[in-house]
């Protein structure tokens, strides 16, 4: 029960602050520059040949915000732009150095995020990824959703992801 002397939703909105605070960081350092440009290289990663469009609004970006990051992705040499699914999009594409790049930051994020869990016993580790697991599965709606709240995950190291087990079980409702 959430009775007022309750202080957990004030530490979980802390632990937020200080969990997203430090990947923001891991992820700016391993590219030299801000979020937006690290989250872009997850997001290709792991959904090669997406429109500039639905780029920008899995992070959440205007149209002139977009196309200015993508300038950005082709002038570091680690997108390019391949024809789309239709005569008038194109797809972008990771380069091979974007795909190098995208490794950095899962590396340095993994790093921040080990660190962060250094002082929680095993016990507690796996009681923490419990109540993620609880807390994440209900939280998409569609397929944006599902990649903007896992924009900086390493999928390669949740083969089991609440987060994409709650998008499949409401896509088959």
């Amino acid at each position: 029960m959430n009775l007022p002397e309750d202080g957990s939703p004030n530490l979980l909105g802390a632990l937020a602050l200080l969990v997203g605070s430090r990947v923001r960081a891991s992820a700016s350092a391993s590219v030299g520059a801000g979020g937006a440009l690290a989250e872009a290289l997850i997001v290709l990663k792991d959904q090669p040949g997406v429109t500039a469009e639905w780029l920008g609004q899995v992070l959440g970006l205007t149209q002139p915000g977009v196309a200015h990051l993508v300038r950005r992705l082709r002038e570091q040499g680690w997108v390019e732009r391949r024809p789309g699914a239709d005569a008038r999009s194109r797809a972008l594409h990771l380069t091979t150095d974007g795909t190098a790049a995208a490794a950095r930051v899962l590396h340095e994020r993994q790093e921040a995020l080990t660190a962060l869990l250094a002082p929680l016993t095993a016990e507690q580790r796996h009681q923490l990824a419990d109540i993620a697991r609880v807390l994440l599965h209900d939280e998409v709606a569609d397929a944006r959703s599902l990649a903007h709240l896992c924009r900086l995950c390493d999928r390669e190291r949740c083969p089991q992801c609440p987060v994409h087990a709650g998008y499949l079980e409401l896509a088959q409702d």
